[in-house]
């Protein structure tokens, strides 16, 4: 850590004094060109110079200290810079500094005692954006003040400090379910002191309701160790209570199963809102958000939990993969189908045309598109790629040859017989082709 720079050690209004003290004597006893010494006439004429001197220095300064403006600003930032000449004055007398410090060292800071030290000494300073005062004036509460410049007024006291930030408090739970499973979870609740609906704070970084700061600031209870609770942590207990309350409604399985879409933690956290935000909107504070943490069981009834979840999903996937496949099957035999038929249709469709064709060789015709498709087939490169060449070529030819074969018509065998022994009805059959 590195070492803290010297500070220096300032006089303020005893330095003044002292100084007066040194030159008064000195302006008693010198003499004007003239030669003449004016005696304490003269002190009293350095006394009256120094001091306005003095003074109108510090009206002058005094614009540039105090945020107001007009007449109230010159008038607070004299009496800042007057009290904080008079304040390192006190300080210089007081010879006992150190231990006091010391011992408020020693002690746990307040959020008072971490504000500026200038409205201890001077009664006015900067407070943080965030920040409020809540301002007493003996037993009674006065007014919020801040954020920003604050001046404090005669017998003014800071009450207590108001962080206007949203706030995130947390308490664990323990509870039963109803089929008598012991759980741990936790309840967090985040919130913040009430929003103004409009006004002269809107340009703030978080405005505020400047009636719940009196709320906020005496909303204080006793807890069962005789604590002091603020009211940042007012939220939690009850709903910590709430969730208590209503885990033993559920059993295990409806704590962790959604039903018809709404799982029974997402209604516990909107019972815990609605009663939360009727209970402290009144006192000042707004909630925003409500929450439960996640669920921690024993370990054998988390293993066993664990199994069953296992073969619930399980039994979801099989039957979700048989649904799929026989889907998937219905489907290529249904485009099986439809090609099929659009197959049959193309073949009676070019036959029709072939036979309105006079010199179409019907035989002809299908064997040279059977050969065509075969071809085609075969051209494939990974078909190429594990069978030879010469290979193909010869089932090519092979195939066509028996194909040619297949469609050709059957020759009919003439035999010569003599006609003359033939009768004239017989020879007639015969030429027919009967």
């Amino acid at each position: 850590m590195a070492p803290k720079p010297n500070e220096r050690k300032e006089w303020g209004i005893i330095g003044l004094l002292l100084a007066l003290l040194v030159l008064l004597p000195i302006a008693a006893f010198l003499r004007d060109t003239q030669g003449t010494r004016h005696s304490w006439f003269g002190a009293f004429s350095w006394l009256l110079f120094i001091g306005l001197t003095f003074v109108l220095l510090l009206i002058y300064y005094a614009q540039f200290v105090s945020p107001l403006r007009g007449e109230e600003g010159w008038i607070a930032g004299f009496l800042l810079l007057l009290q904080a000449y008079v304040k390192v004055g006190e300080d210089r007398l007081d010879f006992d500094r150190v231990d006091k410090s010391k011992k408020k060292k020693s002690k746990a800071r307040s959020e008072v005692d971490k504000l500026p030290s200038s409205l201890k000494s001077l009664n006015a300073g900067f407070i943080r954006g965030y920040q409020v005062l809540a301002i007493t004036k003996g037993s009674s509460y006065v007014r919020p003040a801040g954020p920003g410049f604050v001046v404090l007024y005669k017998g003014e006291q800071i009450w207590r400090v108001i962080d206007l930030r949203p706030q995130r408090r947390s308490q664990p739970v323990k509870a039963k379910t109803r089929d008598g499973i012991p759980i741990e979870t936790s309840v967090w609740v985040m919130f913040q002191v009430r929003r103004a609906d409009g006004g002269d704070d809107d340009d703030l970084l978080y405005p505020f309701d400047r009636e719940a700061i009196f709320h906020v600031s005496y909303d204080e209870t006793v807890d069962e160790q005789g604590q002091r609770r603020p009211w940042t942590a007012q939220l939690t207990p009850p709903a910590a209570a709430i969730l208590a309350n209503e885990i033993p409604k559920y059993s295990l399985d409806e704590l962790t199963n959604a039903v018809d879409g709404v799982a029974p933690l997402e209604a516990i956290k909107q019972t815990i809102t609605r009663y939360l935000q009727r209970t402290f909107f009144s006192r000042g504070i707004e909630v925003l958000a409500v929450g439960v943490g996640g669920l921690t069981l024993p370990k054998g009834v988390r293993d066993q939990h664990f199994l069953t979840w296992q073969a619930e999903w399980l039994r979801k996937i099989q039957a979700e993969n048989a649904t799929g496949n026989a889907e998937a099957l219905r489907r290529m035999r249904q485009a099986q189908a439809r090609a099929q038929i659009e197959i049959i249709e193309n073949i009676t469709h070019s036959i029709e045309t072939m036979r309105q064709e006079e010199d179409a060789d019907l035989s002809q015709i299908i064997v040279l598109r059977m050969i065509e498709a075969l071809e085609d087939a075969v051209s494939a490169g990974s078909v190429q790629a594990l069978v030879p060449q010469q290979i193909i070529a010869g089932l090519v030819g092979d195939a066509s040859r028996q194909m040619q074969s297949w469609v050709s018509p059957p020759k009919v065998r003439r035999v010569k017989v003599d006609p003359p022994s033939l009768s004239s009805g017989e020879f007639d059959k015969l030429e027919g082709g009967e």
